[in-house]
């Protein structure tokens, strides 16, 4: 029964990976898995057999689950772009609440606010710089710097409650490539993902244990304005008529949905 609900857990966190404001990390506290988990990466050799071994099955579900998500929402996305990204602005909506009590619970003063500023604004920036930091189409063929950054932020989320970026990819136009990419197992795609994945779940395993020790209230309110940022990058403007009113709805669902999530976590970080 315990390797089922491995299984289970995994195969969810796999796919939350791939949405916006439900990153992986979030179920990983919700589920309880969030402080061993990240305990044992940040040591990995140390704790392989230990800790991070009987992880094994849960592993193998997460990226199942990253695989089958990737398949439907590449196919969900390319039919109803502006619908699913109505969907998305709803979950990060629906995390700003507690991200901001958490923000607040951390304190941090103006240092804090400062890293807020300089999130928020780095959304702007990076919409700015779009066309030259990203080229879309052919153009993203066999650029395996791209796909690596673009694994990076899925590693991040799995291991920063709240620091999704998805919505950076949504915005450059690698969203769809990039779910499409791995959906079909293209190993152009699929192989770089995972290394960058990989390394940022190895690498931010350890920092994000350091920063959010030593500076929780300046980290938390950098997510905080890296969420909120994100709203206005991904925003495909008004559809209205009946497109519009089931737009409202599914936005209306994804803030309840990931509200309700992200009741359950604790601050990102706490030393113990």
């Amino acid at each position: 029964m315990h390797v089922l609900l491995q299984l289970f857990r995994g195969f969810l966190v796999g796919v939350a990976g791939l949405l916006p404001g439900l990153c992986g990390s979030t179920l990983l506290v919700l589920f309880g898995l969030y402080r061993p988990l990240t305990s044992a990466l940040a040591h990995p050799v140390r704790e392989f057999r230990r800790h991070l071994l009987p992880f094994a099955p849960f592993f193998l579900a997460a990226g199942l689950g990253l695989l089958l998500g990737s398949r439907i929402l590449a196919t969900v996305f390319a039919r109803h772009e502006t619908a699913t990204l109505y969907l998305f602005m709803g979950f990060m909506l629906g995390a700003l609440p507690d991200l901001f009590r958490h923000a607040h619970r951390a304190g941090g003063g103006i240092g804090g606010w400062l890293a807020f500023a300089g999130m928020f604004l780095l959304c702007l920036v990076l919409a700015s710089l779009q066309g030259s930091l990203a080229p879309r189409g052919p153009a993203l063929e066999g650029r395996w710097e791209i796909w690596m950054l673009a694994g990076a932020g899925i590693g991040l989320g799995s291991i920063i409650p709240g620091a999704s970026v998805a919505f950076v990819l949504i915005y450059f136009g690698i969203y769809q490539p990039l779910l499409d990419g791995v959906a079909r197992l293209d190993g152009n795609i699929l192989v770089p993902v995972l290394l960058g994945a990989g390394i940022a779940i190895l690498a931010f395993a350890h920092a994000a244990d350091w920063v959010f020790r030593k500076a929780e209230g300046h980290a938390t309110r950098g997510v905080l304005g890296l969420v909120a940022g994100s709203i206005p990058l991904i925003y495909p403007g008004w559809p209205g008529g009946a497109a519009g009113l089931r737009d409202l709805l599914l936005l209306a669902f994804g803030f309840l949905l990931s509200a309700l999530l992200n009741k359950f976590s604790p601050p990102p970080h706490r030393h113990h």
